[in-house]
């Protein structure tokens, strides 16, 4: 279900292509704002008539539906002429659609009235759980050994950074 419909589209009078299709790119848009979205609120959310959203919930999605939409379109439309910059407006409004839809998924924008979803404890994880870091960087190993040519490996500092090379090649 698209928060939009084609005639909402922003094109004007640049004229579309006939192989591509207006209402895919209408779909397309709303499945994105869906999948986004889907982890925060119940979707698609209801934004037809009786719906328990406030008026500016139901602008923003439709506003955020034509800008996705119009600018995928835009972009398509343009692809054979893109050599070496993307089409300014479409990307300009996938930008600005991308980032009200970010700040709905962080709960930055919240929407009223439509059904949220019990995220239970894994809403408050945001550090990194799992760490696996290396006890020395592949390129200080590189470095220390290849192009260090004072540098002396031994068993014992295996795994650790070695102490400093000072003079000779003799470590102090």
């Amino acid at each position: 279900m698209a928060y939009s419909a084609v005639t909402d589209l922003l094109t004007g009078n640049i004229p579309v292509p006939q192989y591509l299709d207006p209402q895919k790119f209408v779909n397309d848009a709303a499945d994105e704002i869906d999948s986004k979205i889907g982890f925060l609120y119940q979707t698609p959310i209801d934004v037809g008539s009786g719906t328990s959203l406030p008026r500016p919930a139901v602008l923003l999605l439709k506003r955020v539906n034509n800008f996705l939409a119009t600018g995928r379109l835009l972009l398509a439309a343009a692809a054979g002429q893109e050599d070496s910059q993307l089409h300014a407006y479409g990307w300009s409004l996938i930008q600005e659609a991308t980032a009200a839809i970010n700040q709905i998924a962080s709960g930055d924008i919240p929407l009223e009235g439509a059904v949220k979803l019990d995220t239970g404890d894994m809403a408050a994880v945001t550090a990194i759980i799992i760490n696996n870091l290396d006890e020395e960087s592949h390129v200080e190993a590189f470095y220390d050994r290849i192009a260090n040519p004072a540098y002396l490996f031994s068993f014992e500092s295996y795994g650790r950074r070695p102490a400093p090379v000072h003079g000779m090649g003799v470590i102090q």
